[in-house]
C-alpha cells in the first residue's frame, strides 16, 4: 500500500518572476528522474522589468523531497528588492494550450509564497497542497 501511495501523480502549478529568470528553476527540475514540466511564459512584462513564468510540475510523491530542495534553492537566488517570488498556485489549471499565457488564462484556489520558507515548510506545502 505504501509502494501505491509514493507512485501517484502530483500535479503542482508555481509563478516565478518578475525579477529572477525561471530557466535555472526549469534547469534543476529537468534533473529529477520522472517527472513532466510545462513552462509557460505571462504575455505582458512588468513595468519594473522582467517577465513571470508559470510552471507545471507532475511527478510522483517520490519526488517531493528533491522538489523542496530545487524551490528552496531557487528561492536563495531570488533578487532581494522589489516583488521577486516563487509562488505555489494551490489547485493550479492552466486552462489553454498556448505558450504564452495571460492571467485569465490561469485559475488556483490561492497563492502561497515560498519566498524565505525553509526546506521542511516548502516539502509541507508540496505534501498537502498548501
Amino acid at each position: 500500500m505504501e509502494k501505491e501511495a509514493s507512485k501517484r501523480e502530483r500535479s503542482i502549478l508555481l509563478q516565478t518572476g518578475p525579477l529572477t529568470p525561471p530557466d535555472s528553476l526549469v534547469q534543476d527540475l529537468e534533473s529529477i528522474n520522472d517527472i513532466a514540466i510545462d513552462a509557460r511564459h505571462l504575455g505582458t512584462s512588468f513595468r519594473i522589468g522582467g517577465v513571470a513564468a508559470f510552471i507545471m510540475i507532475t511527478t510522483g510523491n517520490s519526488n517531493i523531497g528533491a522538489l523542496a530542495d530545487i524551490l528552496h534553492t531557487y528561492t536563495k537566488r531570488l533578487k532581494v528588492k522589489g516583488s521577486d517570488d516563487l509562488a505555489l498556485l494551490v489547485g493550479g489549471t492552466i486552462n489553454t494550450d498556448e505558450e504564452v499565457v495571460g492571467f485569465r488564462d490561469v485559475r488556483s484556489r490561492r497563492q502561497v509564497s515560498l519566498k524565505g520558507r525553509s526546506r521542511d515548510e516548502i516539502k509541507e506545502l508540496l505534501e498537502h497542497g498548501g
